[in-house]
Order: structure tokens, then sequence, then C-alpha cells
């Protein structure tokens, strides 16, 4: 069961500032990867943002949430690992 991704607008934005590798490579692995299994791959996250889960790509991070109903994961931002907490918020 594959579950189809949806990438919200800040998420577009954070992968335009990325290089163009880099943003592919991301892509590629939430696309080919993460939307095959999401629950299994991603980690749930804890306090404020408990409810999404995050997918790590190297030194950077994913934060996405789950409709399993829907079928559907919508992937909310994307950035280095040092940063992407502060602006998920």
């Amino acid at each position: 069961m594959s579950y189809k991704v949806a990438w919200h607008t800040e998420a577009l934005e954070d992968l335009a500032r990325l290089d163009k590798s880099r943003a592919r490579e991301i892509v590629g692995k939430v696309d080919d990867h993460l939307s095959e299994d999401p629950l299994a791959l991603g980690k749930p996250l804890k306090g404020i943002f408990r409810g999404l889960f995050r997918y790590r790509c190297g030194d950077y991070r994913v934060i996405y949430s789950i409709d399993r109903k829907e079928e559907l994961l919508s992937v909310l931002t994307v950035g280095h690992r040092k940063n992407v907490y502060r602006r998920a918020r």
C-alpha cells in the first residue's frame, strides 16, 4: 500500500532554497521510500509536535503528517536538523 504524497507550500519553498541535487535526493527518498511505509520509516515526534513524524535524509529532516483514512502523507516542512524544529512550530 502506497500513500499519496502532498507537498505543503512551505515544504516546496524549503526545497527551492536547497541546492538542486539535495532537493532531488530528498524528493526521491520521500516518493520512493517514505510513501511506501511512512509509519515504519518515520519517527513520531513528541511534545508540541505530537501527531507529526520526521524522516531523516542525512543532515536534513522531513516533517510530515499522515492521514491513514485517506492514505495521504502531507509533507509540511523540510530543513537542516539544527533549524527545522524551530521553524515547524
